[in-house]
């Protein structure tokens, strides 16, 4: 009983929750989820920290990557399952895989420089 209390108590915060939906659904760094998540520093840490010490999930080399422990990934994978997580119905879900997404595929900026071009031929034409 005693180690099922750390791990339930793990399961009892939404933003852990996310975290290890996401952990299982994609290979992801800690900078990537703190702007998902919207945590600081300090909060994601801390979240981090428990989920490791109750050996739901490890970090990578370098701590950067984070992973599911094995031994858990099936038992997760049921919950989430069960309780819909990750589906149409799981706005939050769906949400944190978008942002992960644009994340990951930001477009570049557009320069002004092609406009300044323009202008300068204009000028030139006169």
């Amino acid at each position: 009983m005693t180690t099922l209390l750390p791990f339930l108590a793990a399961l009892s915060d939404a933003s852990r929750l996310r975290l290890l939906f996401l952990v299982q659904e994609h290979k992801i760094t800690v900078a990537e989820l703190r702007p998902i998540l919207g945590l600081g520093d300090g909060d994601l840490a801390a979240h981090v920290k428990q989920l490791v010490e109750i050996g739901l999930i490890k970090a990578g080399k370098g701590g950067t990557h984070l992973k599911l422990k094995h031994k858990h990934a099936a038992l997760l994978g049921k919950l989430f399952t069960h309780f819909k997580v990750g589906t149409k119905k799981d706005t939050q879900s769906q949400s944190d895989a978008k942002k992960l997404h644009d994340l990951r595929h930001k477009k570049p900026a557009k320069s002004a420089k092609p406009a300044k071009k323009a202008a300068t031929k204009k000028k030139a034409a006169k």
